[in-house]
């Protein structure tokens, strides 16, 4: 995992339990079937979040995500490595990565 890597971040809504209120970070790395995210708050490996975001001209709410893997930077950030768990939701933030994605 790579701590704090990208030139463009994704503000993300964050949903660790219905009865606690939402967590924000930002997303540093992005793929069909997995994720880093920033985050100053601190979570749990193997804990499933639900993100909220948006990617170009596509928003999405409540992808289910596992985290895999969890570390703290010297700043105080947690770098988290995700993986998602719904194949349906994967396949819609693919389509939306093609569409966002720079075409050459």
């Amino acid at each position: 995992m790579s701590l704090n890597r990208t030139d463009t971040l994704i503000p993300a809504v964050i949903k660790t339990s219905l009865d606690l209120p939402p967590l924000w970070g930002r997303l540093a790395f992005l793929s069909p079937r997995e994720a880093e995210l920033v985050s100053h708050f601190e979570l749990p490996e193997g804990k499933i979040v639900a993100l909220t975001f948006e990617l170009g001209r596509a928003s999405f709410e409540d992808i289910r995500a596992r985290i895999k893997k969890a570390l703290r930077d010297g700043d105080g950030y947690y770098n988290y490595s995700l993986v998602f768990l719904d194949p349906a939701q994967s396949e819609l933030l693919k389509a939306a990565i093609a569409e966002a994605s720079p075409r050459s």
